[in-house]
């Protein structure tokens, strides 16, 4: 039997793959029989195959577990309306034989490109030097400490945008590299403001505004699931009072800098249509609202302009981006930064210069 990667697979084709199972839901037929509808994918796709209830699987699917790797035997068909689909011969989970055969956890599950220990180096250089205020600093520590073992592998989200191992933390080091310099760039040319803009509730609020996800969201190493809290009260809410609380541990935390921090992070989705409580409402929570719109809408760009999938010349529509398709562009020569990565030299998180005054 042929061994290909499952995104490879092109219809009525008969062939092994290694995949890992990112979702298995159970649904009832017309008559009341339950069955599993189970979602399989690799790095570069995706494909649902059903077990029924009278199938030769159907016994072994109810002891088979989100997250883990399979190697399948199967057909992939095109049945409209369903589109493709992917029919099971054989499944089995991965064991040690597999890595002789080709099997790579790299080819199923998503990671950051950053290593963890550089995006924390980068994060606590930058809440030294760019947080002057010292309730902030030590809100701050406080929370990146006792959250710190989720923090360093929970995504960013589902599929929006980060949504790898590690992608929460690599999208608070990028939007606290952003905030770092346009909060000083503001600051500097708005300097007739009274009170003047305050940087270090800027970067406070891109450091803390998504915390909320380590309650709203249940760690997945193929796609993080909705918990049952994140469900009826969402990431920013669940975020506000994991600062509040924090806050409430730290003796003399101003009332008024608490108020305008609990805004910022409420108000970071920018209108009440894309689920922020409320709108921003101060100069802070505006810059902090589009930063985080800015990192998540070039995240989703990006990585639909490196995915195979769409033509030649333009991408697959990309939600993020009101479901517009992105053009590839003409490809030029490897950028430097892109050949050493795969002569294995890992890219480094690097931060942001100092700002110029």
């Amino acid at each position: 039997m042929n061994l290909i990667k499952l995104s490879d697979f092109v219809d009525n084709q008969e062939a092994e793959c290694y995949a890992a199972l990112a979702r298995k839901t159970r649904a009832y037929k017309k008559d009341g029989q339950p069955y599993w509808r189970c979602t399989f994918r690799d790095k570069r796709g995706e494909l649902e195959a059903i077990v029924w209830p009278d199938g030769a699987l159907a016994a072994a699917a109810e002891g088979w577990s989100e997250g883990e790797a399979f190697r399948l035997k199967g057909r992939v068909r095109t049945k409209e309306p369903y589109g493709r689909q992917l029919e099971l011969f054989q499944v089995r989970v991965v064991d040690d034989s597999d890595q002789e055969q080709g099997y790579d956890p790299a080819d199923l599950f998503d990671v950051s490109k950053f290593p963890v220990a550089k995006l924390r180096e980068n994060l606590e250089r930058f809440i030294a030097k760019a947080i002057d205020d010292p309730h902030l600093k030590q809100l701050v520590v406080k929370l990146m400490t006792d959250h710190r073992t989720l923090l360093d592998k929970m995504p960013a989200a589902q599929k929006i945008h980060h949504p790898q191992t590690t992608g929460l933390l690599e999208h608070v080091w990028s939007m606290t590299r952003i905030a770092v310099y346009l909060s000083e760039h503001y600051y500097n040319y708005y300097c007739e403001l009274d009170p003047p803009l305050n940087r270090s509730l800027v970067v406070t609020a891109a450091i803390v505004h998504d915390l909320g996800k380590l309650k709203e969201l249940e760690y997945r190493p193929v796609g993080a699931v909705y918990t049952k809290i994140g469900n009826l009260l969402g990431h920013i809410v669940l975020g506000r009072d994991m600062v509040r609380e924090a806050a409430a541990a730290i003796e003399g935390f101003p009332d008024e800098l608490l108020m305008q921090l609990e805004h910022a992070i409420l108000a970071h989705h920018g209108k009440r249509e894309f689920g922020s409580p409320v709108t921003p409402a101060t100069i802070e929570a505006v810059l902090v609202a589009y930063i985080d719109d800015m990192d998540a809408k070039m995240n989703a760009a990006a990585r639909a302009l490196m995915d195979p999938r769409g033509d030649e010349f333009f991408t697959e529509k990309v939600f993020a981006l009101d479901n517009r398709a992105l053009y590839r562009g003409v490809k030029s020569a490897k950028p430097a930064a892109a050949a050493e990565a795969e002569a294995g030299a890992a890219p480094e998180a690097n931060g942001a210069a100092e700002p110029e005054p």
